[in-house]
């Protein structure tokens, strides 16, 4: 397996995911996000979605990692989220 070489960057939410729809069931759900990000002068939107802690919205900005050879390509800054 190839290792991906990682840098972080400060992305804002652009768009939020609930694996239940009901914001009612939030003690049992979860919430995925896409982040737009700067880096070197060019805009990226993730082409992928992570975890991120419910009490995040649209708007919100956390310190996320990208593949330097795929910027689209995000990553959790810690393998674990709370």
């Amino acid at each position: 397996m190839k290792h991906i070489e990682k840098k972080e960057v400060l992305g804002t939410i652009a768009r939020t995911f609930l694996a239940i729809p009901d914001e009612a069931m939030e003690i049992r759900n979860s919430k995925t996000a896409e982040f737009s990000y700067l880096i070197d002068g060019h805009y990226y939107v993730s082409e992928n979605s992570i975890t991120i802690p419910m009490r995040y919205n649209i708007g919100d900005t956390l310190i996320i990692k990208y593949n330097i050879e795929k910027p689209t390509e995000i990553f959790p800054k810690h393998k674990i989220v709370i």
